[in-house]
């Protein structure tokens, strides 16, 4: 049993994985329908999906920092930006089609 535990003590320090960790998962980007076409629920409906993605990805954002926080070796960063940046567009996306929407 003190050998487990302070394998556990030794992988926890060094940064290792252990089953106790989260593991960080960005979810899958929503589909934005076209403005010019779609009918108003499907509008509603991707209204609705942007806000809960960007709520997951904010955590999934926040799970990186906290996971990797004092980490070298792993460019976690990169995968930080390329969400923030899918997020970032896809809202803008979403703006351009609720724009050609609204417009009709």
């Amino acid at each position: 049993m003190r050998k487990l535990t302070a394998l556990a003590v030794l992988a926890l320090a060094l940064g290792i994985p252990t089953a106790s960790q989260a593991d960080c998962v960005l979810s899958a980007p929503p589909v934005i329908p076209d403005g010019a076409t779609a009918p108003e629920a499907d509008m509603v409906a991707a209204q609705q999906a942007l806000r809960t993605y960007v709520t997951e990805t904010q955590e999934y954002l926040a799970c990186l920092e906290n996971e990797n926080r004092g980490r070298a070796g792993r460019d976690w960063t990169r995968d930080y930006n390329e969400a923030s940046s899918q997020m970032e567009k896809l809202a803008s996306d979403f703006n351009k089609q609720l724009r050609a929407f609204k417009s009709r």
